[in-house]
C-alpha cells in the first residue's frame, strides 16, 4: 500500500483556536503523527459553539472537534519549569513544531528556535502571529474580525451605502494555517534531502496580502494603476445572478453569455430568439427586449428545481451553479459519489458525518478520519513513553502541570 502524504513526519501542536489547529488537522488528516499540546483547561476553541443539543460542553464542540481530528492531545502547564521540561523533550522528538504564541514568549521560556538549532538542527518551527516576528505591529493583537478589517478584502465587501463587512467565519485564519502548512511541508521536504531546518514567520495579516480572494488582484492593479479598489452600488446583468427557483436559489449567468438565442428556445420564447436584441451584449440589449426576457425566465426558473434548471442551463454551455445550504451538501449526490464525507465515531456526539479530504490522490488509500481526542486524552500514554513514572505523573497532577 503507497504511503500518506505525511506519512512517517512527527508534528507537536503548540497552537490554540483556528490557524495553527487547523494546519495540524491538515498534517494529521493526511498521515502525519500530531500531538496537540493543551493547556490544563483545554484549547479555548473547546468553548466555541455550535454544541450538540445546544449544551456548552469542551467535549462537543463543533469547531474544535472539525479542526483536531487524527491528533492525540496532552495536557500541559507551558510556563511551569515541569511543562517545560516536558515540552523541551517532545520538541526534541519531533520533526515540525507549528505554535501560535506572541513574538518571543517561546524564546523567554527556553523553548525558542535558536535554542534548538545547534542541538536539532533538523527542527523545522512554524509560528503563526497576527503580525509576525518583527516589525512595528508584532505586538499587537489580532481577531479574525480586525485581521480582515486591516488586510483582506474588508473595505470592497458591502453596499456603498452601509460600513464594510467582514466574510464569514474565520476566513484569514484558515488561509493563514493553510499557508503554514505549505511552508511547514516545504521545509521538511529541504531537510528529507540534507538541508538545514527552519523558522517559518508566518503572520496572518500578511498572508491576507497574498489572498487570492480579490485582495492580491487588487493590489496588483493598484501598484499598476495607482488607484484602488472601491465598494459599489447595486448593478445587476440581465438574466444573470442568484434568482429563485421552486426549492431555493440558482445562479444562472444567462444574460450575459454568448447563447441568449440558445437559452431563450430553452425556456420556451422562440420567438424573443429571433429578434435582433439576443444577439448583442446585455448592455446594448432594449428595455423592451430585457423586460421579456426576463419575465420568461422568471416563470421558467420558478417551475423547476435549482438543480434541475442548473443542468438544463449547463447542458448548452451556460455558466451557473445552484445555491446549495448546508442541508443539501449533507445529501449532494456529487459529494456522496466521491465520498467527501466521512462518519466519524465519538464518545460524546456519538457517530456525526465530516467532512473530509480536500483533494484525492492516485497513489495512497485514503486514511479513515479518526475523531478529534478528549482533553488530555493521551497525557499519561505520551509521558509514559518519554520516560515519566507513574509517581511522576501523580507529583504533576498535583502540581497542576497536566
Amino acid at each position: 500500500m503507497s504511503r500518506q502524504l505525511f506519512e512517517g513526519i512527527k508534528v507537536l501542536e503548540l497552537g490554540t483556536m483556528v490557524g495553527v489547529p487547523y494546519s495540524g488537522k491538515l498534517f494529521a488528516d493526511y498521515g502525519a503523527e500530531v500531538v496537540k499540546i493543551e493547556p490544563p483547561e483545554g484549547d479555548p476553541s473547546r468553548l466555541e459553539g455550535p454544541f450538540l443539543d445546544d449544551i456548552p460542553d469542551k467535549e462537543a464542540s463543533a469547531l474544535f472537534l472539525h479542526l483536531n481530528t487524527s491528533k492525540r492531545s496532552i495536557t500541559c502547564d507551558l510556563f511551569s519549569s515541569a511543562g517545560q521540561d516536558i515540552v523541551r523533550t517532545l520538541i526534541e522528538q519531533h520533526d515540525i513544531v507549528i505554535e501560535n504564541f506572541p513574538p518571543g514568549t517561546l524564546d523567554s521560556l527556553g523553548l525558542g528556535f535558536q535554542t534548538f538549532a545547534k542541538e536539532k538542527p533538523d527542527l523545522v518551527l512554524g509560528s503563526l502571529t497576527p503580525f509576525g516576528q518583527t516589525g512595528p505591529w508584532k505586538d499587537f493583537k489580532g481577531s479574525e474580525l480586525v485581521l480582515q478589517a486591516m488586510a483582506g478584502p474588508m473595505h470592497i465587501n458591502g453596499h456603498i451605502s452601509r460600513e464594510p463587512i467582514k466574510l464569514g467565519g474565520n476566513l484569514a485564519h484558515y488561509h493563514a494555517g493553510l499557508a503554514l502548512t505549505y511552508a511547514c511541508a516545504l521545509a521538511r521536504l529541504r531537510v528529507e534531502r540534507g538541508g538545514s531546518g527552519e523558522h517559518i514567520d508566518q503572520s496572518v495579516y500578511e498572508a491576507q496580502a497574498g489572498f487570492r480572494d480579490r485582495r492580491t488582484p487588487g493590489l496588483t492593479a493598484a501598484s499598476y494603476s495607482g488607484k484602488s479598489s472601491k465598494r459599489g452600488g447595486l448593478s445587476s446583468r440581465v438574466a444573470s445572478g442568484p434568482r429563485p427557483a421552486s426549492d431555493g436559489y440558482a445562479n444562472i449567468f444567462a444574460g450575459a453569455s454568448k447563447h441568449v438565442p440558445e437559452f431563450l428556445r430553452l425556456i420556451g420564447r422562440s420567438d424573443l430568439a429571433e429578434q435582433p436584441d439576443a444577439e448583442k451584449p446585455f448592455t446594448q440589449m432594449g428595455e423592451k427586449f430585457i423586460e421579456e426576457l426576463e419575465g420568461a425566465y422568471g416563470i421558467w426558473l420558478i417551475e423547476r428545481t435549482k438543480r434541475e434548471a442548473v443542468a438544463a442551463t449547463q447542458a448548452i454551455g451556460i455558466l451557473g451553479g445552484a445555491v446549495l445550504t448546508i442541508e443539501d451538501l449533507l445529501d449532494d449526490p456529487h459529494y456522496q459519489e466521491r465520498d467527501v464525507w466521512e462518519t466519524v465515531d465519538h464518545p460524546v456526539t456519538g457517530s456525526m458525518r465530516y467532512p473530509g479530504r480536500h483533494f484525492v490522490t492516485s497513489g495512497a488509500t485514503r486514511p479513515q478520519m479518526n475523531r478529534a481526542p478528549l482533553l488530555g486524552e493521551h497525557t499519561v500514554e505520551i509521558l509514559s513513553n518519554i520516560g515519566y513514572s507513574d509517581s511522576d505523573l501523580v507529583q504533576l497532577r498535583r502540581a497542576k502541570v497536566i
